[in-house]
């Protein structure tokens, strides 16, 4: 059983090589945006969240069925 040591000092960062990679780590941005526009506005905090994860949701949505990744 062969066990690989990594050096110390080294950092691991991940490489968002492909859109869909931008596009997973973007999803949570509209719902932060939704919640921190509704705490300094002057509307309900749900309707903030509610308008963040619809948009969330139609990122989501895009990235699944109108540009689909392709296995290849």
């Amino acid at each position: 059983m062969s066990v690989r040591k990594r050096p110390t000092g080294e950092t691991v960062v991940p490489a968002l090589e492909s859109r869909y990679d931008w596009l997973l780590a973007l999803l949570p941005l509209p719902l932060l945006l939704g919640v921190f526009a509704a705490s300094f506005a002057d509307v309900q905090v749900a309707f903030g969240v509610g308008v963040g994860g619809l948009s969330s949701a139609a990122l989501l949505a895009y990235g699944l069925f109108v540009d689909p990744p392709l296995s290849g």
